[in-house]
């Protein structure tokens, strides 16, 4: 039997031990007490350290992919129906891992959950992004919050679509700019994978040595959009340029290649993809 969560499975039995011993003392409250510390640390133990448990046990252990994420993946992201089977079984562990792994929250009045789905819509690209790294779950980057339009911070006191707080290890998207660049990528900046693009550069120890300096013309070129374009459509008015290409070679690969043939291979080494 294989299920998510084995802290949990762990927790049950170890919690009905202490409410046990407690029971069968609670008129001798000098005498045999002393033995529920047993079952109430390892309970605080397995509190603390309920992530890397259940991390390691979902990697051993995976279970059967939810057939309607499965659905989702084949109608709405490209690269899903390219990967050989060794490798969809691996994008669907990880998938499944990071979904859990990492708090989504839907944000306007209210803070809210996320439905399955949505989830899936966003951790697909940073599973893809890293589907050949060990670190997939890209470091401290634990918390996606999802606004359906675009939206000020505190750091960006004006509307934009995509953001990255290093500092708090949070992304946050705009549902409206993510669902237009899904359903029409030749139209819209993809910026699900500018954000993981920016987390991934942020927590990589590699030396990114890709030469990008210059490069706005390339860009517009394998886009199609203008520098202001892509600009307007992360809402800010400047923007590093590694990501752009990051998210340019995950989103438009051919076009990147015919482009950029040196850089597109440097990209290839650097996340191994499979295109």
């Amino acid at each position: 039997m294989r299920f998510h969560s084995l802290t949990k499975v762990l927790s049950f039995p170890l919690l009905a031990i202490a409410i046990f011993i407690f029971y069968i003392n609670y008129d001798r409250p000098f005498e045999d007490k002393g033995y529920i510390f047993i079952p109430v640390v390892l309970l605080v133990v397995l509190y603390v350290f309920n992530g890397p448990i259940d991390h390691w046990w979902r990697t051993k252990y995976p279970v059967k992919f939810d057939e309607k994420l499965d659905e989702w993946l084949v109608r709405f992201f490209r690269p899903y129906n390219q990967m050989p089977e060794e490798i969809k079984t691996k994008f669907q562990n990880r998938l499944t891992i990071y979904m859990d792994a990492r708090l989504f929250q839907s944000v306007g009045s209210e803070m809210k959950d996320v439905p399955h789905d949505i989830k899936c819509m966003v951790s697909a690209h940073g599973v893809y992004m890293t589907l050949q790294q060990d670190d997939y779950l890209i470091g401290d980057t634990d918390r996606i919050f999802l606004y359906k339009h675009p939206f000020p911070s505190p750091n960006h006191p004006f509307l934009h679509n995509v953001e990255y707080n290093a500092e708090d290890g949070v992304i946050i998207l705009s549902l409206e700019q993510l669902s237009n660049a899904i359903l029409q990528p030749e139209t819209y900046y993809n910026i699900a994978y500018h954000a993981y693009a920016e987390a991934f550069l942020n927590n990589t120890k590699q030396l990114i040595t890709v030469d990008v300096q210059d490069s706005w013309p390339q860009i517009e070129t394998i886009s199609g959009w203008s520098q202001e374009q892509i600009q307007a459509q992360t809402g800010f008015s400047q923007l590093e340029l590694l990501p752009v290409h990051i998210t340019l070679y995950f989103s438009m690969p051919q076009q990147y290649q015919q482009e950029l043939p040196n850089q597109y291979e440097q990209w290839k080494l650097i996340f191994n993809t499979i295109h």
